[in-house]
């Protein structure tokens, strides 16, 4: 780190010189504009004019060889979430029909990746959606709705025996995914460039805690799929409404549960936070009661009782690790 002595002329005018080697490492020239970036820690940031007058950046991908669609779509993702704005997909020939599935179903699900060009040998995708619009707040909100119905309808389905709303839910995780990925790119693209961050409005250490909260909200729709996927085989074998109207209960304390770190979150509630970690005691003793009469079952019934229990306390468990950031966030 290179130390500069402030000067002040005018009478009011702080200078200070710029790094020779820096300025020519960006073929700065005289009458040239730099962006000033101020940071919450009293930092200041000195960004060259390509740094904000273009935010583009290109991805690209090479199919020619390339066997697995599934391990580029992975790798699309990937991509995706790091922040790139545009994703090009080539091949030296016709590219293949999997690959162009597999790009078909990033943009289904990616929130605002478009396909901007295509031909028999190339895609080219771009983020329509500026970063800096989409407010985490929202995005965060939203994931909480869904998330929340999913669990109700979850434990709703199990009690009425009904398949339909099993495999409904099943297919809802998707949008959960998609809005995580957004909370993730936006994170990423904030980290890498301060220009980002200060448009949002948010300091680093805030953008990273939005995005923890994404992922624990990712996580517990996670769990609202394998409660909905175990019903199954108690809803096929006639599992008892005893243990049906228990596992309601217990599902009903870890929804309660998350929907108060959500809102201790939002409101930065510090007793609330508080109340939502002392809440998670009689949770785990419901859990373990469930358990105990899963031994009563035979063994197909009794593995998926115990997994939709231990997906419930890892329900009540992921709201308290929220819970815990509000109050780690709020001492910062």
């Amino acid at each position: 780190m290179e130390i500069r002595k402030v000067q002040v002329t005018g009478g009011s005018s702080f200078v200070i010189t710029l790094p020779k080697e820096w300025a020519k490492s960006i073929d700065l020239k005289k009458n040239d504009s730099l962006g000033l970036v101020t940071r919450p820690d009293g930092s200041l940031i000195v960004t060259p004019p390509s740094r904000w007058e273009s935010s583009v950046s290109t991805k690209v991908f090479d199919v020619d060889g390339e066997e697995d669609p599934a391990f580029l779509y992975r790798k699309m993702v990937g991509a995706y979430i790091a922040g790139f704005s545009v994703l090009e997909v080539r091949s030296q020939g016709r590219m293949p029909s999997s690959v162009r599935d597999a790009v078909s179903s990033l943009t289904q699900i990616a929130i605002g990746l478009e396909i901007l060009e295509e031909s028999e040998s190339s895609i080219i995708l771009k983020d329509l959606i500026d970063p800096t619009e989409m407010r985490f707040n929202k995005s965060i909100d939203r994931m909480r709705v869904l998330v929340g119905n999913m669990l109700s309808d979850a434990f709703q389905a199990l009690e009425d025996g009904d398949m339909e709303k099993v495999e409904d839910i099943i297919e809802r995780d998707r949008d959960i995914d998609r809005l995580e990925w957004l909370i993730s790119r936006q994170s990423n693209m904030a980290q890498r460039d301060s220009l980002v961050s200060q448009k949002i409005g948010m300091p680093h250490m805030e953008i990273t805690a939005n995005f923890t909260v994404g992922r624990i909200l990712e996580r517990v729709g996670d769990h609202a799929v394998h409660i909905a996927k175990n019903s199954r085989e108690l809803i096929e074998a006639g599992v008892s409404m005893e243990v049906v109207q228990q596992i309601r209960n217990a599902g009903n304390k870890a929804l309660a549960i998350l929907m108060s770190a959500v809102d201790s979150w939002f409101n930065r509630d510090l007793h609330l936070a508080n109340d939502t970690i002392e809440g998670m005691g009689p949770l785990v003793e419901q859990c373990r009661n469930i358990n105990r009469m899963a031994q009563e079952h035979e063994v197909e019934e009794s593995i998926a009782i115990s997994l939709i229990a231990g997906s419930i306390r890892r329900v009540g468990e992921y709201s308290t690790d929220l819970a815990e950031l509000v109050i780690n966030t709020m001492m910062e």
